[in-house]
């Protein structure tokens, strides 16, 4: 972020460091800069700090509203307003503040992706400008801006399951770091002791699992084949006889694509061809694949959700639905229903709104309503024919309820096919009995199974994530050698027999060794060569060669170290404390590497 003046030259922020591990202002990566604010405007701009901190009560703490007007207090609303853009759709950061220094007033605010966090700095600052300026400040004024960010956002942060899964990493002191950056791709532990996820799937799911998982019609087949209980369905291609289809099914049917997710373009119950043909159009608006015509099972919707080959929870999902009060149209309680629920996940608790969209006015035709009708007192409507959590359905934990023989039924066929991370979908009229006795059907398999299901049934994010991350992830030791300049030699003689093991790592500017292997890191990003070694599955330690000016300009490469040797170099006072509280044990050598003092991290 540049030198920016805000109303002419009375409001200036300059960025002065981006920091790509722990720091002297904050434990996460960060931005620092600098606010400036000419002495006279300084109660201006902060009563326009207290309006941001009165609009924005989710993002700015009201505290910061008591503190008297200065520099300090307006960065401080600016950087935990910053931290809440970053946070309100994607993001799991948890470090901003500010401080008044010698120099100037320091703000900073973590970031997953730096430009992520200068365009909501950049944000912040407009918004605190024409909160300022304006008397008729509103939100709405900062929407297009804020849309912009969260596009980046969805882009570069971590999505919802993810951070579902740093929630647990972070409660059980486990690292977490992009696998390919700018991608879906995470790893929750270090070398030896890592593991990748895009969302709940892993490496321990099966290649070829993913494939029987990946399209309806091959999972069908698999149910058939393992001889699952699975309801009748006919493949509707281009040039195909919607009429035949639905007179080999029979009504009620269902029609969905065979290839999209999330309930997108299913519709279930249809009684007739007219009903039919609008579910065919309804599904065409989302995919140009196959469609299925599927026998309607009668019944609940219920998510399994199975880990390592073992079912851990049964969810039951309901339609999202409203119920008349006599005086409200459907329009006025739909918009009630969703007054709670928001593109903030984690705030809704995963409930999302339901859409004003054409298959709610469909699903409400059928009921015989439109939006505008008024329901009698006591009267209630479902909202859409599908219970999916992605189109606003309701989830009920019934784990404790669930018959031995789905279990079973449903253990078995995680096992066969491979997937460790699994949600099968599976339709009955009680959970309680066999699927002989209540007529219950496997409907679908899933290898990344939605963990928002768990959530909206009450399930705290720290359970849910460690179920799927498991034991594995976690730390390897690290050691650290601070010279007066590279060279990984003279690294190697003052670290001793550290690193000579066949599964240690080196890093060394952009040189990396894993044991006699030597390799070169392209990527010029800070620390980048530290990261690369911490991915390698095989690197069981890692020892890294740095200067005093790698730490100071971009922070400490990872946050834990359990032994820094300092050959001949000092530090500034706080970045000297800040390697004695992230080091296990800190030793200080004399530039001809005899010992001169040994202590333990604080």
């Amino acid at each position: 972020m540049s030198d920016a003046p805000i109303l002419g030259r009375d409001l200036r922020c300059s960025q002065v460091a981006c920091y790509h591990g722990p720091n002297i202002w904050s434990q996460e990566p960060a931005l620092v800069c600098h606010i400036a604010i000419e002495p006279q405007y300084t109660a201006q701009f902060a009563e326009g700090a207290a309006k941001l901190a009165r609009l924005y009560g989710d993002w700015v703490d009201p505290a910061l509203l008591a503190l008297p007007a200065s520099e300090e207090a307006i960065a401080k609303v600016l950087a935990q307003w910053t931290l809440g853009a970053l946070n309100e759709v994607r993001g799991y950061l948890h470090e901003a503040g500010a401080r008044q220094t010698s120099e100037a007033v320091a703000l900073w605010v973590a970031f997953h992706h730096p430009k992520a966090t200068g365009l909501a700095m950049e944000l912040a600052l407009r918004a605190l400008a024409m909160a300022t300026a304006r008397e008729d400040f509103s939100p709405n004024l900062l929407k297009a801006g804020l849309d912009a960010l969260w596009q980046f956002c969805f882009r570069h942060h971590p999505d919802y399951q993810a951070r579902i899964l740093m929630a647990a990493a972070r409660h059980r002191d486990v690292p977490v770091l992009p696998f390919i950056s700018e991608s879906k791709y995470w790893q929750y532990g270090w070398g030896a002791r890592g593991r990748i996820f895009m969302e709940t799937l892993s490496n321990a799911d099966g290649n070829l699992a993913g494939d029987l998982a990946l399209r309806k019609p091959t999972s069908k087949a698999v149910f058939a084949a393992l001889g699952m209980p699975t309801p009748r369905h006919v493949l509707l291609r281009e040039g195909d006889s919607l009429e035949q289809a639905v007179s080999d099914i029979g009504f009620p049917c269902v029609v969905k694509p065979t290839d999209m997710g999330g309930g997108k373009g299913v519709t279930a119950g249809i009684q007739t061809m007219s009903e039919a043909r609008s579910a065919c159009e309804q599904a065409r608006r989302v995919t140009d694949g196959a469609l299925m015509v599927e026998q309607m099972v009668q019944g609940m919707d219920y998510r399994l959700m199975l880990i390592g080959g073992r079912l851990v929870a049964a969810i039951r999902r309901e339609p999202s639905s409203v119920v008349g009060d006599g005086q409200r149209t459907v329009r006025q309680l739909i918009g009630r229903l969703n007054a709670d629920r928001s593109v903030n996940m984690v705030k809704s608790r995963y409930r999302r709104p339901v859409a004003l969209d054409n298959a709610l006015v469909e699903q409400l035709a059928r009921q015989g309503v439109g939006l505008d009708a008024v329901l009698p007192a006591g009267t209630r409507i479902t909202l859409r024919s599908n219970s999916n959590i992605s189109t606003g359905g309701v989830a009920v934990d019934v784990t404790d309820q669930v018959h031995p023989s789905v279990t079973a039924l449903a253990e078995q066929l995680a096992v066969t096919v491979g997937l460790e991370t699994a949600g099968l979908d599976y339709l009955t009229t009680d959970i309680t009995r066999s699927p002989l006795e209540a007529h219950g059907a496997f409907i679908e398999m899933n290898t990344t199974p939605g963990l928002d299901v768990l959530t909206a049934a009450g399930w705290p994010d720290e359970k849910i994530g460690n179920l799927v991350l498991g034991e594995a992830p976690g730390r390897i030791p690290v050691g650290l050698c601070v010279l007066p300049e590279l060279d990984i030699e003279a690294a190697r003689r003052t670290l001793g027999k550290a690193g000579d093991a066949p599964t240690a790592a080196w890093v060394c500017g952009q040189k990396l060794q894993v044991g006699p292997l030597e390799l070169r890191i392209a990527d010029p990003a800070p620390w980048a060569t530290v990261r690369s070694a911490l991915r390698n599955k095989t690197v069981t330690s890692l020892q890294i060669a740095c200067t005093v000016d790698d730490i100071v300009t971009y922070g400490l490469p990872v946050d834990r170290l359990d032994r820094v040797v300092m050959a001949g170099v000092s530090f500034p006072e706080r970045w000297q404390a800040l390697i004695e509280r992230y080091a296990g044990s800190v030793e200080y050598l004399a530039p001809q590497g005899a010992q001169t003092r040994a202590q333990p991290g604080s």
